[in-house]
């Protein structure tokens, strides 16, 4: 699945230039996948065998899927990277695995061939797994390493199969409007489409899910449920990134910000700011200055961070986050690429600066609501194209 980054890159291991990383929530997932194989599936499946074969051959199956997944998201990114796209970061969850774009495909046909890559490297794993069970196991090898490579050859056909479902933002779904971008030329009403249909397929998944658990297969039932309340909220998602991205185009971040910032002297105590300028301000990010010259940010953060007991002797130069370590923003920053920073830095506000000197603040709030007040005329034609 390929998703737009929402969350600030850190280190790890990288393949490519590419960050991996691994959530708690699929390290337990992966947990009870072992147990499941080693105390069900693989003692049904190959009788006989001791209790520590089913272990290492549901050990080496997990391995194998991380790594399936690994290669599958890969297989995006490395096409992603072909067509000029950046995605610095693939993440293992609990739903599988998401390589993280930092913007849109500019094109259908790099939406295209960057949605068919990843089921198209797990067909291609599934064969390759197949003929090596296969191999093994007619020259008599370890009973072990052939169960792990056949089940994994089974479970990277149903990795390739499930994720061209046409349910954005999955696969399929991206190749759906990939085909609806090209017969239209808009990519905003190939989304929308797109991301409704990847809606009633999230309901189709949590409806058999209920039906599952009714008929007594609980623990199945709540994945599936779990599965289908995920693909609607990234449906929905997706809808919401299609609606900023036309309603902030051709905007910068000038036009979008709130200006009047109130600048506090270096020389005010933390006291006397919290006594009468911190809840007086409306943006919760203070340029300090000395001698009418801005030399730092003093955001809450720094507040909390200075002991009580010594607000009365330190002063806001002392506390405050300089202009160069400052979170900020060029005036002429476009829009879009703001809000993508912002979610993706869960940032709620940016100060803007204007060759250096801060200018105004872009807050999450006021870009949410210019989102909901803009969208109505942006969709009847009237507005900035």
């Amino acid at each position: 699945m390929v998703g737009v980054q929402t969350s600030r890159p850190a280190g790890g291991l990288r393949l490519f230039g590419i960050e991996i990383r691994v959530r708690v929530s699929w390290l337990i997932i992966a947990l009870l996948i072992a147990w499941s194989l080693a105390a069900g599936s693989f003692p049904e499946i190959y009788r006989g065998l001791p209790a520590s074969s089913y272990w290492t051959m549901a050990i080496l199956s997990v391995l194998g899927l991380a790594i399936s997944i690994i290669l599958h998201e890969l297989a995006h990114s490395l096409v992603a990277h072909a067509f000029g796209l950046s995605i610095d970061r693939i993440t293992l969850f609990l739903f599988g695995g998401a390589a993280e774009l930092r913007e849109e495909p500019k094109t259908a046909r790099a939406e295209l061939s960057m949605a068919v890559a990843g089921p198209a490297l797990s067909l291609v794993l599934s064969l390759l797994l197949a003929l090596a069970a296969g191999a093994l196991d007619s020259r008599g090898g370890s009973a072990e390493i052939v169960g792990a490579l056949g089940y994994l050859a089974t479970l990277n056909l149903a990795l390739a199969v499930f994720n061209m479902a046409p349910a954005f933002p999955m696969d399929g779904g991206r190749v759906l409007r990939a085909l609806i971008w090209m017969g239209t030329g808009d990519l905003d009403r190939a989304t929308r489409i797109a991301a409704r249909l990847g809606e009633g397929f999230a309901v189709l998944l949590i409806l058999t899910g209920l039906g599952m658990a009714l008929l007594g297969a609980i623990a199945g039932g709540l994945w599936w449920v779990l599965m289908g309340l995920f693909l609607r909220m990234a449906a929905r998602s997706s809808v919401f990134e299609a609606k900023a991205r036309r309603v902030l185009k051709g905007y910068a971040a000038s036009e979008v910000m709130e200006a009047g910032l109130k600048a506090l002297p270096g020389d005010m105590t933390v006291d006397d700011f919290v006594d009468r300028g911190l809840y007086a301000g409306q943006h919760g990010i203070y340029p300090v200055t000395i001698n009418g010259s801005a030399v730092g940010v003093v955001e809450a953060a720094n507040i909390l961070a200075t002991p009580k007991g010594r607000w009365g002797e330190t002063t806001l130069a002392e506390i405050c986050a300089p202009m160069g370590q400052a979170v900020a923003t060029e005036r002429d920053e476009d829009a879009n690429a703001l809000l993508d920073r912002m979610m993706r830095d869960k940032r709620n506000r940016l100060l803007v600066l204007d060759h250096g000197k801060p200018v105004g603040v872009v807050t999450l709030h006021a870009l949410l609501e210019r989102l909901e007040l803009a969208d109505p005329f942006q969709r009847a034609g009237i507005g900035k194209p």
